[in-house]
Formats: C-alpha cells, structure tokens, sequence
C-alpha cells in the first residue's frame, strides 16, 4: 500500500465526532447548538482529526507498539474507530506502515485486520461520496443521506463503528424536527419538551448541552435585548447560583461588546462620509494619491481616539 497516498487520504479525509456542541460561555463552558446554519449549510464532518496529534496514546516503545496491536485485535468495534486512528498516525509518524500491518496480520482475525488494513481507502470513498452528493436540503433528509453513505461504504459495521457520528446526526435531526415546533410554543413548553427528549435519550441531559439548544433554537429572532433576557432566565433554571452569576456578567459585556461596535460602525461611516463631502471642496487641491494619504490618516486616527475614548 502506497504510504504517501494513505498519509494524504488521512490528513484530508480522518474524522473524529466532537460533542455535539461547542463552548459558549468560557465560564461555564457553555456548548452551542448551531441549529440553524445546520439546516442551510452543506455537510460537514463533526471536527476533523488534526494532523500532528499533541500526543498519540503509543509513542517508540516495542511494548507499547505491542499494546497497540493487542487492542486492535480485541477491543468491541464500537470502542475501535479511535484506535484505528492512532494505528495509522503511529505507522506513518514512524514510516512502518507496512511493518506493523503484517504484525497486525499475526494478532488479529481475517476480517479484523482487513477493516484496519482498508480503512484509509474506505475513507476515501467516503470522501468522494460525500463530495458527490447534493447536501442543499433539510436537516433530516442531509442526516438520512450521509447515514446511507456510512452504510454504503462500511456496511453493517458502519452503526457499530461509527456510533457517536450516528449519534452526533441522530440529535441533528432530532433538533431540527424541534426547532420547526417551537415556533408554536412558549418558552415555558418549549423546555417541558426539551426534558422530555433528555430522558427518551434522544438529546444530551446534560444541563449546559440543554441550555445551548434553548437559546439557540429559542434566541433565533430576538434582539440582543430579549435574548439577553432569555439567557438570564435560563441561567438560573439550569445553573447553581454562582454559575449563572457569572454567565449574565458575560452577557452583560456581550452587549457592551455589541452596543461598541455598533457605536463605531455608525460613527465610522459618518467619518468616511465627512472626508468624500470635503474632497471636492477644502482637499480639493490635493493630488490622488495625496488625498488617500490624507483619507487612511484621517481614518487611522478616528479609530484610535474612538477607542481610547470607549
């Protein structure tokens, strides 16, 4: 197998399913559900494997090379995927790709070392299918699709392997048939139902998991303002005391953050729109370039004494 075209099939094509949601609010790690670029936006792996790990979990030893191999012949397939990952950024990092397969060959089954030793080129085809595929629709029909392809390519291993993607889809469309609902309900029914899907498992019951998808489904076409206001309201049902203290201080410096840079667009414009109406009259006597010289400095100073002033 050709080691330069499996290392680039890797880089481009390895992917590992993140949570589901990301961090909001650095105080509380508050994860984010992004629901709505979800239903407009072509598919998009859930956080790819980064190229040069910061630590793989078998580095030069022959005894750790040897645990390596061990666990890949015997750990269940739905604990497996990070494992085959590390196999191949190892194998590659030390240019033994080859080597270590055959010693694979020796540990595992048949059909155990072919799903490690074709997994690059499955990846491939995974890639290319996707690529291929016309993701502009909803949400569900993008998860039913990308699930297919899951399927298609690794077959009736695909659900056990790449268990926390399905996962990942599953709750995509899951909260995307929610959203579509929640137009019609209150916030107060809206958070009834969201307890109801944490406990049929079909989204996290996690409390900061749960206060993500509240504000962002909830939030969608409020004012900074009204939003503001949801977001304290929901602090202090999903958080302790001290917790939700600290997420309606860092609102309060998102609005001052926001109401700043209105602020300075506004007045920005107003500056630029000043410097066109003199050109013709008190620049006039300037040359081009001495006029763009004049117009960056001009500009250059409103911005720092706007924020030396804010």
């Amino acid at each position: 197998m050709n080691k330069t075209t499996i290392f680039l099939s890797l880089a481009i094509l390895a992917a590992v399913t993140s949570a589901v949601y990301q961090s909001e609010e650095p105080v509380t790690a508050e994860p984010k559900a992004n629901i709505q670029a979800t239903q407009n936006t072509p598919y998009q792996e859930p956080n790819p494997l980064p190229e040069t790990p910061k630590q793989l979990p078998f580095e030069h030893s022959e005894n750790r090379r040897g645990e390596l191999l061990n666990k890949l012949a015997q750990t269940n397939l739905n604990e497996l995927k990070p494992l085959i990952e590390s196999f191949w950024q190892h194998c590659l990092r030390q240019s033994q790709c080859d080597a270590l397969l055959a010693e694979l060959h020796a540990h595992a089954s048949t059909h155990r070392y072919q799903l490690i030793a074709d997994y690059p080129a499955k990846k491939q085809e995974f890639e290319q299918l996707t690529a291929s595929e016309d993701f502009n629709t909803t949400t569900v029909e993008k998860v039913s699709r990308i699930k297919r392809i899951y399927t298609q390519v690794w077959g009736d291993l695909a659900t056990d392997l790449f268990h926390e993607e399905f996962a990942f889809y599953d709750t995509r469309a899951t909260l995307a048939e929610f959203t579509d609902l929640s137009q019609e309900m209150t916030p107060d029914d809206f958070i009834e139902q969201l307890d109801i899907l944490s406990q049929q498992g079909k989204v996290s019951s996690d409390a900061q998991a749960q206060y993500s998808i509240a504000i962002e489904i909830l939030g969608t076409n409020m004012t900074p303002n009204e939003l503001s206001h949801l977001r304290s309201q929901l602090a202090r049902r999903y958080f302790d005391h001290e917790q939700a203290q600290a997420i309606l201080v860092r609102q309060q410096q998102i609005l001052h953050q926001q109401e700043t840079v209105l602020s300075y667009q506004q007045a920005l414009s107003e500056k630029k729109a000043q410097l066109h109406m003199l050109k013709g009259s008190e620049y006039a006597h300037l040359s081009a370039q001495q006029w763009q010289t004049h117009y960056e400095n001009e500009v250059k100073s409103f911005r720092k004494a706007f924020f030396q002033s804010n």
